[in-house]
């Protein structure tokens, strides 16, 4: 097919299917709709099954077509850090050895543990230090490039617009609210935080966690098993489960919180969605000690417990609801937050790496 030597780059993604809301699929949406509709070829596949090797293969069969007719400047790339999901990603990272750029965008700290895992890491090295990768968060920085892997660009995800927040600073309700606005994965902490506040509350604190997001399996705990800890839950008074919500909902419940909490110690958390959010509403927040929990706070006044020590999480929330006096005011920190996160940041950033011509 003639194309006109001046036109821009004919754009390509390559991923899993974002029908699943996750803080990946949210980024990779707002990515593909930066791009030219008219002008991109799809090469999405099903997450998990045999739907998952039928779409990924005829993904490669189509891919390998627009690669020997010319017809790809620019690929997407949302990859994947399991070996399987590596593997299944080597056909668009093999399109850069015919010329095609490939832009790597990675949501997952577990990156870097991808490679250096025997055997795989050597390959992931080899095709990642050809390509551009994309981190969300600064902490990837240096360890990929002691890696030998040199082109990696910073883009920092985004928080969706919300009203204006009433101050940090406002009157204290009857029971302090403690909200948990992410997927429900053991390895992120909530059951260590679930049973944190119901010792507190067994003290006659006024305290209560509600809960939003989806039911997840992860290594520490299957989905079930996942499923009997939350029913179980459901019957203690200073519990309340909502599950998934929508965008309007989830918005009046961060609102409504005194504290969001991830005590995260999941592999794979990076920058998380229900962190900044909570941070551009003014909300205070407290995270896992980790580099990348770390990283996302920057210099917004978060509260950091060891992921290991339930102990300390539980001290941690007794200090906050017993001594207002110790609690941050996050009111200037929140506007920072609000234009370090903002979507007109995001998509300026991300069309500039979208529109660059590669060799």
């Amino acid at each position: 097919m003639e194309r006109h030597a001046d036109r821009p780059p004919r754009l390509a993604w390559w991923g899993a299917n974002v029908d699943v809301v996750t803080g990946q699929s949210i980024v990779t949406r707002r990515v593909i709709g930066l791009m030219h509709a008219s002008d991109v070829l799809s090469f999405g596949y099903h997450q998990r099954g045999w739907r998952s090797v039928l779409s990924a293969l005829g993904s490669t069969v189509r891919l390998a077509g627009a690669v020997a007719l010319g017809r790809l400047d620019t690929i997407y790339l949302v990859c994947s850090r399991s070996n399987g999901g590596f593997l299944r990603d080597v056909p668009a990272y093999f399109s850069r050895l015919f010329g095609v750029r490939v832009l790597v965008h990675t949501h997952g700290s577990d990156i870097v543990d991808l490679c250096q895992r025997p055997g795989w890491g050597r390959w992931a090295r080899f095709f990642l230090s050809r390509c551009e990768v994309i981190v969300p968060s600064e902490h990837l920085l240096g360890p990929l490039h002691a890696l030998g892997i040199r082109q990696v660009h910073l883009c920092e995800n985004f928080a969706q617009p919300t009203p204006t927040t009433r101050a940090s600073t406002h009157q204290p309700s009857t029971t302090w609210q403690v909200l948990w606005n992410s997927n429900v994965m053991a390895s992120k902490g909530f059951f260590e935080l679930a049973r944190a506040i119901g010792a507190l509350a067994g003290e006659g604190l006024p305290v209560r966690l509600l809960a939003m997001g989806r039911l997840m399996a992860d290594e520490e705990m299957g989905l079930a098993e996942c499923q009997q800890a939350v029913a179980a839950l459901q019957r203690c008074d200073w519990f309340e489960w909502r599950g998934p919500v929508n965008r309007e909902t989830a918005l009046s419940l961060l609102h409504e919180a005194d504290l969001v909490a991830l005590p995260s110690r999941y592999v794979s958390e990076c920058q998380p969605l229900a962190i900044i959010e909570a941070m551009c509403a003014a909300r205070l927040v407290l995270v896992a000690d980790t580099p990348a929990l770390r990283a996302t706070l920057g210099t917004y006044p978060g509260i950091l417990v060891s992921p290991t020590d339930p102990i300390a999480l539980q001290a941690a929330l007794q200090r906050l609801i017993a001594a207002p006096e110790t609690r941050p005011d996050t009111t200037e920190a929140a506007r920072f937050a609000a234009q370090r996160f903002s979507i007109d940041r995001f998509d300026r950033q991300m069309a500039a790496l979208l529109r660059t011509k590669g060799s």
